[in-house]
C-alpha cells in the first residue's frame, strides 16, 4: 500500500507538471520530426555542403549518455544495442521489458484458459497473486524510467521534448494498470469461479493492449531519434524485421522509404502505400487468446507476403504495428495500388484460418494513398490512418483511397479468387 500511494503521488506531480507542457511537446517533436526527414532529402541533393549537419545534434544527444543506468547499459550489451543518448537507451530498454511483461501476462492468461472445464478457485486465487505481483513490478520498472528521464531533463538537450512525451506516455499507462489492478482486487473468485475466470481474463486482454500500445510508442519514439540524427542508413539488417511475421518492420519500412528517395533525389517516381488493418484481431485475442493470436498473426503475415507481386521487387509488406501492416507499391499509381489491394482484401475475406480445428476468419479494413513529393514518412502514415478510420466507419473489410482530397470508399469489381483453408502452424 506504502508503494501504491507513493506511486500514485509521483505519478500525480509528474503529470500536472507534464500536461502544461503537451501540447507544447507533440507539436515540437512533430515539427522537428518532420523537419528532420525533409533536411535528409535536402542534404541528399545538396553536393557542396562541407559540413557535417549532424555533428551538433548527435553532440547533444550524446550528451546525456553518462546519465543512463549502469543496469540500462548492461542489458543493451546483451541484445547487442548501442544507445547514443539516455532517452535512447531508455525507449530501448522499455521495450525489451514491455515485451518480457507481455510474455508473462500470457503465461498466465494460458493457465487460466486451461481450467474452461473446470474452474479451480484456489488456484485461480494463486494466480491473481502472480499477475497483482507482475504489476507491480511493472509499475516500478515504469516508474523508475519515468523518474531517470526527469531528474536528467536538464541534460537531454535536443530530446527533451521527447524525453517528456515519454513520462507522460508511461503514467498514462501507470494511471490504467492501477485500475486495472483495482478491478482484480475487487473479483470474487469463490463464489462464481467460472465468472470469475471469464472477467479475469478480460482484464489480462486489456493489459496485454497497453502492452501492445507502449510497444508500438517505444518503437515511434526511436524512430525519431534515427531520422532526427540521420542514422537511418546505419540500422542493422537484423533490426529491419519482426521478429513473428519476418517481414520488415517498422524500422525496415523507414528504411525501405529512406533508400527510395535517395535512389530518387528528385522525387520523380511514383510511389503508393496501402494500410491493412486487420478488423477482429482483438475479439479474437479475447477469444482464443493472445498466444493463438500470435500464431494466426504470422499466419497471416505469410499469406500476405505470398499475395504481393514478386515480378518487380518493388512491393513489399511491412508490419508497422501488432495488427496493422503497411504495403510499399513503387513505381505504382493510386489506382493500380488499390486495385492489388482489394484483389488481396477479396482473397482474405475467402480465406479460413484453420488454428487447431478452430475455424476463424480474418478481414482487412484498408486504407491508400499516393505518396507526394513534399511528403514525409510520419505525413503518409498519418493519412493511411485517416483512410482506414473511414474504411472502419463504413462497416469494415472494405478499401478507402486518398488521391489528395481526402479519404474515398471505392466501389470495387468483383475479382476471381479462391477460396481456401490455410493451417495455422505451431510456433
Amino acid at each position: 500500500m506504502m508503494f501504491a500511494n507513493l506511486l500514485v503521488g509521483f505519478g500525480l506531480a509528474f503529470y500536472l507538471r507534464q500536461l502544461a507542457e503537451e501540447n507544447r511537446a507533440i507539436m515540437a517533436l512533430d515539427s522537428q520530426q518532420e523537419v528532420s526527414e525533409i533536411d535528409a532529402h535536402r542534404e541528399l541533393s545538396c553536393a557542396t555542403a562541407n559540413a557535417d549537419p549532424t555533428a551538433t545534434v548527435r553532440a547533444r544527444a550524446i550528451a546525456s549518455i553518462d546519465a543512463i543506468p549502469p543496469e540500462y547499459i548492461g542489458m543493451l550489451q546483451g541484445e547487442s544495442i548501442v544507445a547514443n543518448s539516455l532517452v535512447e537507451a531508455s525507449a530501448e530498454v522499455l521495450r525489451l521489458e514491455v515485451g518480457r511483461y507481455r510474455d508473462a501476462l500470457i503465461e498466465i492468461d494460458n493457465q487460466l484458459r486451461g481450467m474452461a472445464e473446470s474452474p479451480d478457485s484456489g488456484l485461480m486465487e494463486v494466480l491473481t497473486v502472480e499477475l497483482e505481483d507482475l504489476n507491480r513490478e511493472w509499475l516500478n520498472k515504469q516508474a523508475e524510467a519515468a523518474n531517470t528521464l526527469d531528474s536528467n531533463g536538464d541534460s537531454l538537450g535536443e530530446y527533451s521534448d521527447i524525453g517528456s512525451l515519454l513520462g507522460t506516455v508511461l503514467m498514462e499507462q501507470a494511471a490504467q494498470i492501477e485500475t486495472t489492478i483495482s478491478n482484480i482486487e475487487h473479483l470474487d473468485l469463490s463464489t462464481e469461479p467460472a465468472d470469475g475466470r471469464r472477467r479475469l481474463m478480460q482484464e489480462i486482454s486489456r493489459l496485454i493492449d497497453l502492452a501492445h500500445d507502449l510497444r508500438d510508442k517505444m518503437q515511434e519514439t526511436l524512430l525519431t531519434i534515427l531520422r532526427a540524427e540521420r542514422r537511418l542508413a546505419e540500422v542493422d539488417r537484423k533490426m529491419q524485421f519482426d521478429g513473428l511475421t519476418k517481414l520488415h518492420n517498422r524500422n525496415g519500412l523507414e528504411v525501405v522509404f529512406y533508400e527510395w528517395w535517395r535512389a530518387d533525389i528528385r522525387r520523380e517516381r511514383i510511389v503508393s502505400v496501402a494500410l491493412l488493418d486487420i478488423d477482429n484481431l482483438r475479439k479474437i485475442n479475447e477469444r482464443l487468446g493472445a498466444e493463438a493470436g500470435d500464431r494466426l498473426l504470422a499466419e497471416f503475415g505469410r499469406l500476405l507476403g505470398e499475395l504481393i507481386r514478386k515480378d518487380r521487387g518493388f512491393d513489399i509488406v511491412c508490419r508497422a504495428t501488432g495488427q496493422q501492416f503497411i504495403i510499399f507499391f513503387g513505381d505504382t499509381g493510386p489506382r493500380n495500388a488499390t486495385s492489388s489491394v482489394e484483389r488481396i482484401r477479396q482473397t482474405l475475406e475467402s480465406t479460413i484460418f484453420n488454428l487447431d480445428g478452430e475455424e476463424v476468419a480474418m478481414m482487412v479494413s484498408i486504407g491508400v494513398a499516393e505518396v507526394g513529393a513534399d511528403d514525409t514518412t510520419t505525413k503518409v502514415i498519418k493519412r493511411l490512418e485517416k483512410a482506414t478510420r473511414v474504411a472502419k466507419k463504413n462497416g469494415r473489410n472494405c478499401t478507402v483511397i486518398d488521391e489528395g482530397n481526402g479519404p474515398t470508399p471505392i466501389t470495387a469489381p468483383e475479382y476471381k479468387v479462391v477460396g481456401r483453408t490455410v493451417k495455422v502452424e505451431e510456433r
